[in-house]
């Protein structure tokens, strides 16, 4: 996971977490309960083969862009 908290402070990108307990207003555990259950939707969503879904997960959850989307995976 540090890898990926490299990535997002190179590119200037919140992890998911940051931006739903400052945005939302969310406690980390809500935040991390929501996260799981991301990604286990994308799970759902990429075992089927619904790409499109997939993609838009992150901004049909939360409105983020897909630029979050790697933090699910």
């Amino acid at each position: 996971m540090c890898w990926l908290n490299a990535l997002l402070r190179q590119s200037n990108l919140d992890t998911i977490k940051a931006v739903l307990m400052r945005r939302d207003g969310m406690s980390s555990d809500v935040a991390n309960g929501e996260i799981a259950e991301a990604k286990e939707l994308l799970q759902d969503y990429l075992a089927v083969g619904n790409m499109a879904a997939a993609e838009d997960i992150c901004a049909e959850l939360w409105g983020l862009e897909p630029d979050y989307l790697m933090e699910l995976m």
